[in-house]
């Protein structure tokens, strides 16, 4: 993982003071080659799974827009992944991100920049759903400029962890701010 354990515990304490110090979040950030879900309890808990944008990309899309099928193939693997941790998972908290991609979904989602955007799972579902058009060959409209299969794996990755784990919202810490 690019980000080091340091900087979760960091971004870890800075999402649970958003939250009043309630011990109810978990920081989920999404690298290159693998994914990370870091909480506390009763202990500090780090679940890894080998779900990243830049390995979902080059396995499976192999086209750009990537088709329909690559799409599917992505989500097969995905939910097989998300599958192994979800009972490690809690439930009734608040997740928290600070991947600058994430923050860019969220804009093209109507986010307002800020120090903290919220982004609720119906909005990104919404974004999907147009990205899954231009995969099925609907032409792009003019906002949607992205169609590499690295936006493509970041945006599905992101979508298959909110809907299979069922978190309403996200709150994203902006790093620019």
């Amino acid at each position: 993982m690019n980000i080091s354990s340091q900087e979760l515990k960091k971004l870890y304490t800075q999402a649970n003071q958003l939250e009043a110090n309630s011990g109810k979040t978990i920081l989920m950030m999404i690298d290159a080659d693998e994914s990370v879900f870091y909480f506390h309890k009763d202990a500090e808990i780090s679940i890894s799974i080998p779900v990243g944008y830049q390995f979902i990309s080059e396995r499976f899309f192999r086209h750009t827009p990537p088709t329909p099928d690559d799409i599917e193939f992505a989500i097969n693997y995905i939910e097989d992944e998300i599958e192994r941790i979800v009972p490690k998972i809690p439930q009734d908290v608040v997740l928290y991100n600070a991947n600058s991609f994430i923050q860019h979904i969220a804009s093209l989602c109507g986010v307002e920049t800020g120090a903290v955007m919220i982004l609720m799972r119906d909005q990104l579902e919404y974004l999907f759903g147009q990205y899954a058009e231009i995969s099925m060959g609907r032409p792009a409209r003019d906002l949607e400029t992205e169609a590499t299969p690295l936006f493509y794996a970041q945006l599905l990755i992101f979508r298959e962890f909110m809907h299979h784990m069922k978190f309403p919202s996200l709150k994203i810490i902006n790093s620019a701010k």
